[in-house]
């Protein structure tokens, strides 16, 4: 079993936005999904946090000291990878001036965090996933916003997201003024 950690990161405009990225073609692991920032925990990193913190600032060329973990989330376990990862929610101040490391990073995407809470736009579905050859219909948490597609461990984790804070209220932080129907 590997152990990864990532960053959910919020920044704090007056009209939040959630942050994914798309992971770069090459990659092994996952290329050109839309993830949250973050990787493999290595040896040398002292826990799971800071995994996710040197991760966030080697994939989005932020300093890791611009972000304030609030939370961490139910680790989520991936289907194929069998790969836990720790998600801990963070949030950075603005201005969030992006500088993503190509060799991991295609895109970085700012979605407003409301987007999350209109109704239905975090659903459960189907997506189809090509495993070992073949093509597998995988039930899935999903999410889409202009080209941006959500679904897997992602999703499981921006749905992580939402059950804990369900009327978007995040500690001493941030509230938005929606109610959350996605429960």
């Amino acid at each position: 079993m590997l152990y990864a950690a990532v960053v959910i990161p919020i920044v704090r405009y007056e009209d939040p936005a959630i942050v994914f990225v798309k992971r770069a073609a090459h990659l092994r692991r996952n290329p050109g999904q839309i993830a949250f920032p973050g990787g493999i925990v290595d040896p040398d990193d002292a826990d799971e946090r800071a995994a996710a913190l040197r991760e966030f600032e080697e994939e989005m060329g932020i300093p890791r000291s611009r972000v304030t973990v609030i939370d961490r989330l139910d680790d989520v376990v991936t289907l194929a990878l069998s790969v836990t990862v720790s998600p801990y929610v963070g949030l950075v101040d603005p201005p969030f001036d992006a500088f993503p490391d190509a060799s991991e990073t295609e895109a970085v995407y700012e979605i407003p965090l409301r987007e999350i809470y209109v109704p239905n736009a975090l659903r459960r579905g189907i997506e189809r996933v090509a495993y070992q050859g073949k093509n597998h219909d995988v039930p899935s948490w999903l999410f889409d916003y202009g080209d941006v597609h959500v679904w897997g461990a992602t999703a499981r984790m921006l749905h992580g997201l939402v059950a804990r804070y369900p009327d978007a209220r995040f500690p001493n932080t941030i509230t938005l003024p929606i109610s959350n129907p996605n429960q």
